[in-house]
């Protein structure tokens, strides 16, 4: 079998902003959030039913999921968390 054509990424960046052009700077100011020192990102598998049940409370309440799943693992926690 003869040899594979090799994909040229500058070409092909060429023909689509044209040969003489130049890629422009963004003048955009990326949003750097900052970060909580005191939060963790864990991934856990729930039930379905408690998944709608948490998505409806938040939007009920008018929380970010996050707010309404941590304000229940307090209360249900508040013997094993420490001060």
């Amino acid at each position: 079998m003869a040899g594979k054509a090799k994909f040229d990424q500058e070409a092909a960046f060429k023909s689509i902003i044209g040969a003489g052009r130049e890629p422009e700077e963004s003048q955009e100011t990326p949003v750097v959030k900052e970060k909580n020192k005191d939060r963790v990102q864990r991934s856990y598998f729930l039930d379905r039913d408690i998944d709608k049940a948490l998505r409806r409370m938040a939007l009920e309440e008018g929380k970010k999921l996050t707010e309404i799943v941590n304000e229940l693992l307090r209360d249900g926690l508040s013997k094993y968390l420490i001060g």
